[in-house]
């Protein structure tokens, strides 16, 4: 019966010793995938200033859902444009359109950074980012759904401060591109930050 006993509390005390030392590891395991997960977003923003010279060849005039991987289409009228959204801010992604930094992400609920190279041409990609001013429209098409943002403030960062991707308590969408254009390995981003003004979902 003693042994019993024993081993019980021999197995309970274990179990509040892990337990214990969970409530004390956490916190530090969630600093480090906080700071892993700043990282990789601070080296995305170091690579926008990686041009491509076919990353122009990869911009379509009429864009599709159907191409794949794409997650939507981001149409700023102001500057004419209209390109795909893709995961990620790589090489393949940003060649073809605009990253999506944060794949976790929600359109409409959370502040949705997308990041885009500026283009050697006229019209080309984010290179008449800087144009956009109050006020001025931004629609993100995904599927039957279009979320209209409303341009709010427009800024030039470091290219390590990624906090312009933090959450502002209502949904935003955050364009980044690397500046002054034409420059080599810029360190700065513009940035452009707009709020959500409605979203309309199509009938089907």
């Amino acid at each position: 019966m003693m042994s019993k006993l024993y081993f019980f509390r021999a197995v309970s005390g274990i179990a509040l010793l892990i337990g214990g030392l969970a409530l004390l590891v956490q916190p530090q395991i969630e600093q480090k995938v906080a700071e892993r997960e700043e990282k990789k977003l601070v080296e995305a923003f170091k690579q926008l200033a990686t041009t491509n010279e076919n990353s122009e060849k990869a911009e379509a005039t009429k864009l599709d859902l159907m191409v794949k991987d794409a997650k939507g289409i981001l149409i700023i009228p102001k500057i004419d444009l209209e390109m795909l959204i893709f995961e990620g801010a790589d090489a393949n992604s940003l060649n073809r359109g605009v990253g999506l930094l944060q794949t976790k992400k929600k359109f409409g609920i959370n502040n949705i950074g997308l990041a885009g190279h500026r283009g050697a041409s006229y019209g080309k990609q984010f290179n008449r980012l800087d144009e956009l001013v109050m006020n001025d429209e931004i629609y993100v098409k995904q599927g039957s759904t279009e979320f209209t943002f409303i341009v709010e403030d427009k800024y030039i960062v470091d290219r390590t401060r990624v906090d312009v991707l933090n959450e502002l308590g209502s949904p935003y969408l955050t364009l980044v591109t690397c500046t002054p254009i034409g420059a080599k390995n810029p360190t700065d981003r513009l940035i452009v930050q707009a709020k959500l003004k409605s979203t309309h979902k199509e009938d089907i």
